[in-house]
């Protein structure tokens, strides 16, 4: 932010505020030469005043309007420099090392020790909990629930004195985030691509002040890679020109592999359309009395009851479900 000097006019043929006679003109003064600012503030003339705006590192404090030092900064020689809060006496805890940043400091576990439930740093001894995940390698696809679970856990003693902070792929993680935690465990309720990582469970145990111990579990969850293969199973009767208003049908054939339908048998797990190959829109065919679109034999299926030549053109098969996309179309001219 910026302050301006304002101009003022003063009488009926004298100069404003600002300006000075000279061979009868009025001239800008250049106010910065009388140094108006403060040792922060930079002085900028304008035609008629100037400006002082804080020096580079400086901000405006918005209630005295004066410049001052960022929070974790002190002014030395009209700069601002990095107090090291760090020096001296220490603002972490016991067992902690203290680090300083620009503006701030940070603290963390002194080598050997690890931030137990009550953030403070203790060191834990590591043991075998006999804690196990139910399944530690879990294959699922996208869009379903992911439930994991840990075993051979001694409730009495874990409700009382155990915590377990969750890691994915190094990274402390919060299930609460992308689902749902449990004391034994999380779930992932829909699952996506992006889920798929190795998830670490660090338990900590703290018995008392000196008695503290510390296991891991680990589960690995992928994505299955889903695919899909289409293609219309009777396009060989299409190669020559159909009859106007005989019946007919077009078979589309979907062999899906790690896709898990809610109903196999619905006949919209797939998409008709008929293209439109001079805009290169496709217009999504629905229902009506001429055009039945239903499943048969284990295949999708497009039926006309009586085609006429303006229903001559390419119809597109489409399946676009659970991440999984794959088309074909087939041309058809009645005459």
């Amino acid at each position: 932010k910026q302050w301006y000097q304002r101009r003022v006019a003063i009488t009926a043929g004298e100069c404003y505020t600002g300006y000075s006679q000279d061979q009868g003109t009025c001239k800008d003064d250049n106010e910065c030469l009388d140094e108006p600012c403060s040792d922060a503030e930079r002085c900028s003339n304008i035609e008629g005043s100037y400006i002082c705006d804080c020096l580079d590192t400086f901000i405006r404090d918005p209630k005295s309007r004066e410049c001052v030092c960022s929070d974790g900064f002190g002014a030395v020689e009209a700069e601002c420099v990095d107090i090291n809060e760090c020096a001296g006496e220490s603002p972490c805890g016991e067992n902690e090392a203290c680090f300083n940043t620009a503006g701030n400091h940070y603290c963390e576990c002194d080598e050997g020790f690890e931030r137990g439930k009550k953030g403070d740093c203790k060191d834990f001894t590591p043991t075998d909990c006999e804690v196990k995940p139910k399944n530690d390698n879990i294959q699922t696809m996208t869009g379903k629930k992911v439930q994991v679970r840990l075993v051979g856990e001694v409730k009495k003693t874990w409700r009382k004195f155990a915590d377990i902070t969750w890691l994915k792929n190094n990274e402390l993680w919060d299930p609460q985030g992308d689902g749902k935690e449990r004391f034994n465990g999380f779930t992932l309720r829909n699952f996506q691509a992006e889920d798929a990582a190795i998830y670490v469970g660090n338990i900590f145990i703290e018995m008392s002040e000196e008695e503290n111990y510390k296991c891991s579990v680990s589960v690995t969850i992928s994505l299955k890679e889903g695919s899909a293969a289409i293609d219309i199973e009777n396009r060989e009767n299409f190669a020559s020109t159909q009859k106007i208003g005989k019946g007919l049908v077009i078979v589309c054939d979907v062999q899906l592999t790690n896709v898990d339908l809610d109903n196999a048998n619905n006949p919209n797990n797939v998409n008709w359309y008929k293209v439109n190959q001079e805009s290169g829109e496709d217009t999504k065919i629905e229902e009506t009395d001429a055009v039945k679109i239903n499943k048969a034999k284990g295949t999708y299926r497009l039926w006309f009851d009586s085609p006429q030549l303006d229903d001559s053109g390419t119809y597109k098969c489409e399946f676009n479900q659970e991440g999984v996309q794959a088309s074909t179309d087939v041309s058809i001219v009645w005459a």
